[in-house]
């Protein structure tokens, strides 16, 4: 029990409204194929925790996850009840400045 990490990316928050960047309709694929910026219909501010975020959380608070690793920016597992001392932002937070 503990030794577990998880190890999350964009699919996560996907489901939130949130778009990837990599994928076949992601930001940054639109950008290098000259498509216009595809329709975000919510912004990392009113955006709210998928239940794979509240899984995450269980399993965290459970402890049966000792470490929570992610690639999003969007706040998301923070606000599902993750502990920041839990929880490594490789990219950063956008609701987190650090010096």
């Amino acid at each position: 029990q503990g030794a577990v990490v998880l190890f999350t990316g964009a699919g996560l928050s996907t489901s939130c409204g949130i778009p990837d960047f990599r994928g076949p309709n992601g930001v940054w694929t639109r950008e290098k194929q000259g498509m216009p910026k595809a329709q975000v219909d919510v912004s990392f501010v009113s955006a709210v925790p998928s239940i794979g975020h509240a899984i995450a959380s269980q399993l965290v608070a459970l402890g049966h996850v000792s470490r929570v690793v992610s690639q999003n920016v969007d706040g998301l597992h923070l606000r599902s009840g993750i502990p920041a001392n839990k929880l490594t932002e490789l990219h950063g937070n956008t609701f987190v400045e650090t010096c």
